[in-house]
């Protein structure tokens, strides 16, 4: 199971919270309405669920109940961390960032969201009981402000990963201490700040670019998803018309001080996602003609 959702609803459970099972899509008005309808207080969402959310104008909906909002499974842009957050605090609730992953049962760090308006683009500190650090490529410790590879240790570390019956008795394999395969910098005070793989860079002209960057001006038009292919990026949007998309391409191409024919625009239904419920990139390209 996906273990973010599924930590979402046993939290909710252990704390004798109720649970509303809906069948509707949070991108639906009638989801919100039904959500209104039974007083819920707390949603949770991946980056692309905010994305949609944005889009679809939640801001401009009444839902009296609400007072708490979390989001994990991927960084966040931090321009919609102000915008679901500001939005939050203007009603008396809390917006809270995380950063997990499936192998630490699904929680390593946490942003209060009094530390938000500050670190709009951190995933917080590490949980209680756990502690991050950061490895240059020689595998040595690095220093606050270095970036290099975000290694977690704590209790909530998977034994290990078992393929077949007789992995189950080998014991614990990993000591508590697991490779996130994620890349980031600490700053002096313990906060987290993703950097993104390296497969997240594009050459362009000479010159690189960071798609999560690009992706998140993109994502304030509409939900968006950017690669790099063959000296150009592409942008997959789930929103908006040929005209609008033209648009983008113009400005975007203005502020990165390319030509709008670097970027190519491909309008979708909807943004891809994983088992996971992560943007599924891998898929975008597979579909790109060779």
């Amino acid at each position: 199971p996906y273990a973010y959702g599924l930590s979402v609803l046993t939290s909710h459970l252990v704390a004798g919270a109720s649970v509303r099972l809906s069948s509707g899509s949070p991108v639906q008005r009638a989801f919100w309405e039904e959500f209104a309808a039974h007083g819920c207080t707390s949603f949770s969402g991946v980056p692309a669920s905010y994305q949609h959310l944005r889009r679809v104008g939640i801001a401009d909906m009444a839902l009296p109940s609400l007072r708490h909002m979390t989001q994990a499974g991927g960084r966040l842009p931090p321009t919609l961390v102000q915008h679901f957050g500001r939005w939050m605090d203007r009603r008396g609730g809390r917006f809270w960032v995380m950063y997990g992953q499936t192998e630490a049962t699904a929680r390593i760090a946490v942003l209060p969201p009094d530390e938000r308006e500050a670190h709009p683009d951190s995933v917080g500190r590490a949980i209680p009981g756990g502690r991050l650090s950061i490895r240059t490529d020689d595998g040595s410790a690095a220093p606050a402000g270095v970036v290099g590879q975000v290694w977690f240790r704590g209790p909530s570390v998977m034994m290990g990963y078992a393929v077949e019956r007789a992995d189950l008795c080998r014991g614990d394999d990993t000591g508590g201490v697991l490779d996130t395969g994620d890349r980031g910098r600490l700053d002096a005070d313990g906060r987290l700040y993703l950097e993104g793989p390296s497969d997240r860079l594009a050459k362009l002209h000479g010159r690189r670019f960071d798609l999560d960057e690009i992706e998140a001006r993109a994502a304030a038009w509409g939900p968006t998803a950017v690669v790099g292919r063959d000296d150009r990026l592409h942008l997959f949007c789930a929103w908006g018309t040929e005209r609008e998309h033209d648009a983008l391409r113009r400005s975007l191409a203005r502020e990165l001080g390319l030509h709008r024919l670097d970027l190519v625009t491909h309008r979708i239904d909807a943004l891809p996602l994983s088992a996971h419920g992560k943007l599924d990139r891998r898929r975008l390209l597979r579909g790109l003609a060779p």
